[in-house]
């Protein structure tokens, strides 16, 4: 009896050590796949933290960089959204001949710039679920809010917020720039970003993305902090801050110009 027990526990012994092995060499095998999407490390940089806005400001041209601990085929999307703004919208028609503006929407949290960078197509790259997910896209409409303040026009809302998109479009505050990341061997990263002579003083966002497969695996973020400076700043300073009196100085420096040049053509 003793020996036949003895036998039982030698065949348990035997079984759990097998199971064990087994359990290790799954172990093995899964350990890369798991790898390969665990949150690695992701470093990102800019080539200026600081814009100023000069007199004779016409745009700026940054560099974007970082490295990224990936594989030859991920992808990286750059974000670049600007400090919310007020944007009017107007739709013009036709009245007793002349072309004036006729319905306006008014949009109260409108992003002053909002720029995407992508290695490749993003549609390649992630699904319009995942995008959403990760608040990222052309122009998302969470961004946009209109308010609403009649009926007729918020019914239909899509066509004034695409003709908003066409219009900052054309401005060079919004885009889609697919292709204009460069991913060297799925490690280094770097795109160019041009900032147009129109943006808006404030923090820009700046969000980097790393996803391998259409998965997320890291986020980078820093901020761009653009300003005004010199005379330009002190204008503007003083027209947001004291109102009433940059008014009066700019109609008693309007009349003493006109005065200066009658005198002048007068001669």
């Amino acid at each position: 009896m003793s020996g036949l027990m003895r036998k039982d526990r030698d065949r348990v012994q035997a079984c759990t050590a097998m199971m064990a092995g087994l359990f290790a060499v799954l172990v093995m095998l899964a350990g890369p796949t798991e790898k390969a999407y665990a949150q690695g490390p992701l470093v990102a940089d800019i080539s200026a933290d600081e814009v100023a806005i000069t007199i004779d400001f016409n745009g700026a041209s940054l560099l974007l960089f970082g490295a990224m601990d990936g594989a030859k085929d991920d992808d990286i999307i750059i974000a670049i959204k600007g400090p919310d703004t007020q944007v009017v919208t107007r739709r013009k028609g036709r009245t007793s001949g002349i072309w004036i503006n006729q319905d306006e929407v008014v949009w109260s949290r409108a992003p002053s710039y909002y720029q995407l960078f992508t290695n490749r197509e993003i549609e390649a790259i992630t699904d319009d679920a995942a995008r959403n997910t990760l608040k990222i896209g052309d122009i998302p409409a969470s961004l946009l809010v209109s308010d609403g303040s009649k009926a007729e026009l918020a019914r239909d809302i899509d066509a004034w917020r695409r003709a908003l998109t066409r219009n900052m479009q054309e401005a060079g505050l919004w885009g889609l720039n697919e292709g204009q990341v460069k991913v060297i061997r799925g490690a280094l990263f770097r795109a160019n970003v041009s900032l147009p002579a129109n943006i808006v003083p404030g923090e820009y966002e700046v969000r980097i993305l790393h996803l391998a497969d259409g998965k997320f695996i890291a986020e980078e973020k820093t901020t761009l902090s653009v300003a005004k400076s010199g005379i330009g700043a002190l204008i503007y300073q003083t027209a947001h801050d004291h109102s009433v009196f940059y008014g009066l100085f700019a109609i008693a420096f309007a009349v003493f110009a006109g005065w200066l040049a009658a005198i002048a053509f007068r001669r």
